[in-house]
């Protein structure tokens, strides 16, 4: 043994078991034997070569795929930076590469905004200016870790990325949206977050582009930009957000390609090539250790003023340690080699900087190299994590510039004309579907650059509306293409804001608000940053007062809004649009949902479906399922129309007397003779209204009035005329109108008709018919305006409403009954209940149209106690008297209108078994639902024609279908528990 062994065993044993020394330590790295070892084995040549990062692609063709493990395998080169191409393509590729070479490669990836920067199937996370606008890092630390777990996960090591260039020019054409801001506190704050979020994850985190790209006028990709600025600018300004990550553990460096003559003054120097900025500034005075990288040699601010027989060799003199992308590998080591034989360089400093790589794939798990797992690849990568981190930063982004008169969130709907206007695509777009979802709203559509002709016929067209909202699509970053608009384009907004109310909303830079001459007269400005599906549609939503608004601008645009600028408005007002675990719901278990839905329509319970479930006022599942007949090939869609059967009774009476009883104009405990005259001296006298709503007033359950109009299984020809007139005004169906008075011999009927002898819960529609007429003596006017004013429209509601064919074209409305006894047709577009039809389509007890998503909202209004989009509709106190069981000693399970859970566990219920005590809805005979839950902010929404064609179709209640969907929807919350990952304190 030799002596110098002997005495580390020696010394090793002391320290073991020394009683003395316990207070010292000694440090032994462990990735020292494997560097040794590895270095030792390679050539001086291969030490060369460890140096080098090619570029890879895979969506090449195998020759390409053949030629780059050629090269990789013949120069043992040391690292690849992969560009287009795919998540499975890479793996392969990434395993066949790393299988041929000797020494395991460094893998990197330019990826500032994730893996969807480059490769296809996984999704993009928001560019940097997107993340300069959002208050709270810790959504920026949360994105840093999912990339640097998807990069691991595929192989790669290294991410060339944050962006730490301050974007202090507007007109930069490379960095721009790259950066997160002009500010550089906040560039650096960010920066690091990112930074954080990746080297927690193992990922080697490369800041760019030092020393500072921002101040550019140029892009380095094409020319060598100069940046001709004072030392002590650039040191207080540029160089912070690097200083700033160095100090914070950074561990790579990109080198810009720059002229920089204040940081040095030698004639045509250029920054990745110059040792007074890398070694004198970055090294030595900023004390960075770590790795340091060009940028692309490949690039023209590089390849065209620079030797290329010496451009590699002076870089690594510089004090780079990795090439990024040589133009000819092969001949950089050829001239590298030459070098050191002539002594430019020394062999001592290509071992050096072999050493620190070495150390660096050490440290990346190479010494341990495993192959890439293809298994499930595609579905790991774009995690829900991932997705819900994506639409969290870009919710978060969202700036309101400027709303001069407190215009957003959107309030009082009901005097609103709203038309929306989008430029750039002629295709129905997401924002628009999404602002669709808030109000009734007309949409118009133009090109990016619209004519005279095109430009004056929308004007005329716009007249009507009192506000426009006019969204810019179809944008790019980039200033030197006027951000994807045209001057033609922003004319219209323009000229519209010196007319009406305009909400100008721009799905790009803030630099673009430039375009704009007339933005101070908007009446609100919106920058969004970027355009996609998810931005689109968080636009919507924020302008409607769905989720928060809470971003600042990251740069100044031009002289009136600086950076820094953004109205907050805290608080949502309206249903936000989500992901179910954003709500705590499992979108995995709600696949039981699906599942159930599609059970009944395969068992011809019902042709089609909509499910709307909504969990603390935000939407995290709505579908519509099947189609509106069985022989029908078009697909039914969310918006279309549902007879609401009952439901009519808790969304229009139930209503209408709660808001009566909150203005003090009704008291339900008070007689219904009180405010209904035409009941006074008969058996319905004294008929208290808390009674009629709880169905234990002793009405009948039903009278068939449409058997008595009917003669000999016929049509009554006196009662009833095919075509419209004065004498028969009220359609029942196509081809039959009822006789004028005909209404009335009903109501009295109704009136005159014995009561039960016992106090006790029926269910009975004939009470909510009179509760009806009784309001239009209450309110003087027709019932069917009064609830449309009072609650439909300022709720912003687009299709709730009797009389849907006066309101929609007849493919929206699903139809109901093929009626073979009384009507002798297929009921479509007109109320199926035989009662309400013979009364107009009006009604107490049926008679509304909608689709699932306004039903939910006015649940939601009721769990909110009375409140929605700023507006007090009912009185709480009121809703929590009406939502609550009524006669608990009469064992009625009732509310005041609304149904309730089974008093008993014995009763069968019509909720499922984990609805709460205070959970409150209501079922129709067509097959609809609807059910809130006070305890947990659950509100579910089930509509179908299962009467569809055949009335006498029960499957619905025997398959239990509403009931054990709902049971579906808690199984899903109760399987969800809080998953986020614990976001560090952002401050440091």
């Amino acid at each position: 043994m030799k002596k110098s062994g002997f005495y580390i065993i020696l010394f090793a044993g002391l320290f073991c078991f020394s009683p003395f020394i316990h207070s010292q330590s000694v440090f032994i790295d462990p990735s020292s034997a494997w560097v040794d070892s590895v270095f030792n084995s390679l050539t001086p040549d291969q030490r060369i070569s460890q140096l080098m990062m090619i570029r890879g692609h895979s969506n090449k063709d195998e020759k390409y795929n053949q030629e780059l493990i050629l090269l990789a395998s013949e120069l043992n080169i040391g690292g690849i930076c992969f560009f287009q191409g795919g998540p499975v393509r890479q793996a392969n590729l990434t395993n066949r590469i790393q299988k041929a070479v000797r020494t395991p490669m460094l893998v990197s990836i330019d990826g500032e905004w994730g893996l969807g920067m480059r490769l296809d199937s996984v999704a993009n996370f928001p560019k940097q200016m997107t993340l300069g606008a959002i208050s709270d890092n810790s959504l920026i630390y949360n994105m840093g870790t999912e990339i640097g777990r998807q990069m691991k996960r595929l192989g790669i090591h290294i991410n060339f990325a944050p962006v730490a260039d301050i974007n202090n020019n507007p007109l930069n054409p490379v960095i721009n949206a790259r950066s997160f801001g002009e500010d550089r506190q906040l560039v650096a704050e960010k920066s690091f977050w990112y930074m954080k979020g990746m080297q927690d994850q193992g990922v080697i985190a490369v800041a760019k582009h030092f020393p500072g790209h921002g101040d550019t006028g140029n892009d380095s990709h094409y020319t060598l930009p100069v940046i001709d600025k004072h030392i002590s600018s650039i040191d207080s300004t540029e160089l912070y957000p690097f200083n700033y990550l160095i100090q914070r553990g950074l561990k790579g460096m990109m080198i810009a390609h720059l002229r920089i003559p204040a940081m040095d003054t030698a004639a045509k120097s250029i920054s990745s090539l110059s040792k007074p900025i890398i070694t004198g500034i970055l090294r030595e005075k900023m004390g960075f250790d770590g790795m340091v990288i060009t940028d692309g040699m490949e690039m023209k601010g590089l390849k065209d003023y620079a030797d290329p027989a010496l451009v590699e060799v002076m870089a690594l003199e510089a004090g780079n340690d990795i090439l990024l992308l040589p133009v000819n590998p092969r001949m950089a080591l050829i001239n590298i080699r030459k070098a050191i034989d002539s002594g430019l360089i020394s062999q001592e400093l290509i071992d050096a900087k072999c050493r620190r790589v070495l150390k660096w794939k050490f440290e990346s798990g190479l010494s341990q190299y495993q192959a890439i797992q293809l298994k499930n690849l595609n579905q790991e990568l774009n995690s829900q994590f991932a997705e819900q981190t994506t639409f969290k930063a870009n919710a978060a982004a969202i700036t309101l510039v400027s709303d001069p008169s407190g215009l957003i969130p959107l309030e009082a709907l009901d005097t609103l004309r709203i038309a929306s206007l989008v430029i750039g695509d002629l295709r129905f777009t997401s924002f628009q579907q999404r602002l669709d979802d808030y109000a009734p709203i007309t949409h118009f559509n133009l090109s990016k650059e619209p004519g005279k002709a095109e430009r004056d016929s929308v004007m005329r067209l716009l007249e009507p509306f009192n506000l426009v909202i006019a969204g810019y699509v179809q944008t790019s970053d980039l200033p030197q293409r006027n951000f994807g608009m045209s001057r033609q384009g922003a004319w219209v907004a323009d000229s519209i804001s010196t007319t009406k109310k305009t909400i100008l909303c721009l799905f790009t830079s803030p630099y673009s608000i430039g375009m704009f001459t007339c933005a101070n007269n908007m009446a609100s400005v919106f920058v969004s940053y970027q355009d996609n599906k998810t931005i689109q549609e968080l636009t919507a939503q924020a302008i409607f007062g769905g989720i928060p608004i809470t971003g600042k601008l990251p740069v100044s645009s031009g002289t009136t809004w600086l950076a820094g600028t953004g109205i907050i408005k805290e608080n949502s007002t309206r249903l936000a649009f989500v992901a179910p675990e954003m709500a705590g719901v499992s979108s995995d278990k709600l696949k039981e949902v699906d599942k159930i839905v599609m059970e009944g329509i395969n068992g011809q319970v019902y042709p089609g479906a909509q499910v709307v479930v909504i969990k603390d006022n935000k939407v995290i599942y709505r579908k519509a399922f099947g189609s509106k007949t069985y022989e029908s090939q078009t697909a039914l869609l969310n918006d279309d129309l549902f007879d609401l059967a009952s439901l009519t009774k808790i969304l229009a009476t139930t209503l209408t007397v709660m808001k009566l009883t909150g203005d003090e104009l009704l008291d339900p405990d008070r007689k219904l003779s009180h405010y209904y005259k035409p009941l006074q001296h008969t058996n319905k006298n004294h008929v208290i209204i808390r009674d009629i709503l709880a169905h234990q007033a002793r009405f009948q359950p039903y009278i068939a009035f449409w058997k008595a109009a009917m003669t000999n299984k016929e049509l009554n020809p006196d009662l009833f005329g095919k075509h419209y007139s004065i004498n028969y005004s009220h359609r029942v169906a196509d081809g039959i109108y009822l006789k004028d008075e005909y209404p009335e011999v009903i109501i009295d009927s109704i009136i005159k008709s014995p009561l039960l002898s016992k106090t006790e819960y029926k269910y009975s529609d004939l009470g909510f018919i009179l509760l009806g007429k009784a309001i239009e003596e209450i309110t003087i006017q027709p019932f069917s305006s009064y609830v449309q004013r009072n609650f439909y429209n300022k709720l912003g509601l687009r299709t709730m409403g009797f009389h849907p064919r006066e309101r929609f074209s007849i493919s929206r409305i699903v139809p109901t009954e093929n009626d073979t006894i009384f009507r002798k047709q297929l009921v479509l577009g007109d109320v199926h209940d035989q009662t309400a039809a013979m009364l107009g389509g009006v009604a107490g007890h049926a008679g509304l149209f909608s689709d699932a998503l306004d039903v939910g909202i006015i649940m939601q209004m009721l769990l909110n106690d009375g409140v929605y989009g700023g507006d007090t509709l009912l009185n709480a106190e009121v809703i929590h008297d009406f939502t609550g069981v009524q006669y608990v000693i009469e064992k009625n399970r009732r509310g005041a209108g609304f149904d309730k859970p089974a008093l008993f566990p014995t009763e069968s219920s019509p909720a499922c078994k984990s609805a709460s005590k205070r959970s409150f809805g209501h079922s129709g005979f067509t097959g609809t639902y609807t059910w809130a839950d006070p305890e947990n902010g659950l509100i579910y929404v089930f509509l179908s024609n299962r009467i569809h064609p055949d009335a006498a179709n029960t499957k619905i209640t025997k398959l239990n279908i509403r009931t054990r969907i709902h049971e579906a929807i808690y199984e899903a919350i109760e399987h969800e528990k809080p998953k986020e990952k614990l976001s560090k304190s952002t401050s440091d």
